[in-house]
């Protein structure tokens, strides 16, 4: 039987222009012929998008933190009453923002429908980012909001047996695995006319190397500081027509090699990850999983990744992508593949026949639904969760 699943974003998840956007979309998307997402925006909105996910958007995505966090009440006063008005079966809160709001959100929907089913989809383990990236203060105030809401969740996923390693380790709770996926449909290798169009539009080519994500986020930060101060100098001795293609904006760098594409448009993005040479991911920090590698893995481009970027998805070196540690292997592995285009095309097929047999969204989705959410699985797991949640979080 299709029940309605309603999910619940703190940032804007349509046009998805993020790696959490795009997971928060897809899984609306897929999980549920009777989808809302709601989400925070720039302006009130409320309309079906092309895919027949119902799109409920709040005005507030472009204020400052310390602004949302004084208009928070309100926000989520409005997405509790989202609820009452669409009756979910199911609600599902996507982290991929500060715990401290799903904290307040989660405690609001006990005290005002308790009977709600509420689903934790964690993006990644936030304390773990804040206490890299933010002062002791916040980092604390991540870590006890994170463990209240994976305590008073009915269910609680995790991306990675990785990530569920640390929130046993951290909460002794023990999510169960909900991985990221690609949309296959719309990540599929170009044919020459689409991709000789996009180069030209976006002044890309076969030697562009390609780094998709927001320059704010610390560890994408980290990454692209890293290529442009030193792998693509080095690289560019080896070979001068080398580029490096930027998505989501904030850069700092103005270099006649970079593409700073900026968001890219919805309706081009997938195209434009196909129509570039070589995916970088010199990911060196950070958890969760990173669609950027999927995504090119389904477009049929070859990636150049640390192992950490790579976390949790289970790729062999070699046959389905490539690891480098340091700038010289970086250098030397994105140079095997532009000197070698045999080599590139059995990285092309491998990796797409990677991605269709294990992260397609449409699978995912389905599996997570039937087994978990519809077939009687959320409260099974939810029990399992109360009695793993004995254990002492005074650490």
């Amino acid at each position: 039987m299709n029940r309605r699943v309603a999910i619940f974003c703190f940032y804007e998840a349509y046009p998805p222009a993020s790696g959490a956007a795009s997971v928060s979309y897809n899984l609306a998307k897929f999980i549920s012929d009777s989808s809302v997402l709601v989400q925070l925006g720039r302006h009130d909105g409320r309309f079906v998008t092309a895919d027949g996910v119902e799109v409920v958007t709040l005005a507030g995505a472009s204020e400052s933190r310390r602004e949302r966090l004084i208009r928070l009440p309100g926000f989520v006063n409005r997405m509790v009453a989202e609820i009452r008005g669409a009756k979910p079966d199911v609600v599902i809160l996507e982290g991929a923002s500060w715990a401290f709001y799903h904290w307040m959100l989660l405690r609001r929907i006990r005290r005002a429908i308790p009977q709600t089913r509420v689903v934790y989809h964690s993006h990644n383990v936030e304390y773990l980012l804040r206490s890299m990236r933010n002062g002791r203060t916040v980092a604390l105030l991540t870590r006890l909001a994170e463990r209240q809401v994976v305590r008073d969740a009915d269910l609680v996923t995790a991306v990675s047996e990785v990530d569920q390693s640390h929130f046993a380790r951290l909460y002794g709770v023990t999510p169960i695995l909900l991985p990221n996926g690609v949309d296959t449909k719309r990540f599929v290798p170009l044919d020459r006319q689409t991709i000789a169009s996009l180069r030209a539009k976006y002044g890309i080519d076969s030697q562009t190397l390609l780094f998709a994500g927001f320059y704010a986020y610390g560890p994408n930060r980290e990454a692209i500081d890293f290529l442009v101060t030193s792998v693509m100098p080095a690289l560019r001795q080896r070979h001068p027509s080398a580029t490096l293609a930027l998505t989501g904006g904030g850069a700092p760098y103005c270099e006649p090699w970079i593409r700073n594409a900026g968001a890219v448009p919805y309706e081009d993005f997938a195209g434009f990850v196909g129509a570039c040479g070589v995916a970088v991911a010199p990911i060196f920090s950070g958890s969760g999983t990173r669609l950027k590698i999927l995504e090119a893995m389904a477009a049929g481009i070859p990636v150049v990744a640390t192992e950490k970027a790579a976390e949790g998805l289970s790729l062999k070196h070699g046959e389905d992508i490539l690891f480098a540690r340091d700038r010289d292997e970086f250098v030397r592995r994105i140079s095997e593949l532009f000197d070698n285009p045999d080599f590139v095309a059995r990285l092309r097929e491998r990796g797409r026949l990677k991605v269709a047999s294990k992260f397609t969204w449409d699978s995912i989705a389905r599996k997570f639904q039937d087994d978990i959410l519809m077939a009687g699985g959320a409260a099974d797991q939810g029990a399992g969760l109360q009695a793993m949640r004995a254990a002492d979080f005074n650490r």
